[in-house]
């Protein structure tokens, strides 16, 4: 397999105002340093875009991910939670990050897709070096293309 594409619908979870759940990628960057430096080791970019963007896939996404051999895999006992939720990190064992872009809108940006190798199997994360919402004028609901480098 060259390469691996899927499409999914822009879920913004964690920017809104009554979200209930687990903190935001953009609160979990800030106490994980090292995810930072580990996503800009990965991908060569001079920065990471606080946060990520929420993506709802279908049913085959993650597990077709998995037979790909990821970019990174960050360990997630390494990865640091507010209290009350240390454990999501533990219960996903890790975290897998491959190389793609993201098409919308006529533009294509490189993002990592993230997922977990215990994951929940519709949703996928996108890290990108700049915001993804602002550059492809995206609102909750509107879809993606993402096409995977297979390694």
């Amino acid at each position: 397999m060259s390469a691996f594409s899927f499409t999914g619908r822009v879920g913004f979870r964690s920017s809104v105002s009554d979200a209930k759940g687990p903190p935001g990628e953009a609160a979990i960057l800030a106490l994980n340093p090292r995810r930072v430096e580990g996503i800009r080791a990965a991908t060569q970019w001079s920065r990471v875009e606080p946060g990520s963007l929420n993506l709802e896939v279908g049913d085959d996404v993650v597990p077709s991910l998995h037979a790909l051999t990821p970019t990174w895999i960050e360990d997630g006992s390494s990865v640091v939670y507010p209290a009350g939720y240390e454990h999501i990190p533990k219960l996903r064992g890790a975290y897998l990050y491959y190389l793609a872009e993201a098409h919308a809108n006529a533009k294509t940006e490189q993002v990592l897709v993230r997922t977990a190798r215990n994951a929940l199997l519709r949703r996928v994360e996108l890290f990108a070096p700049l915001s993804l919402k602002d550059v492809f004028g995206l609102r909750s609901g509107d879809t993606l293309k993402v096409v995977v480098s297979a390694i």
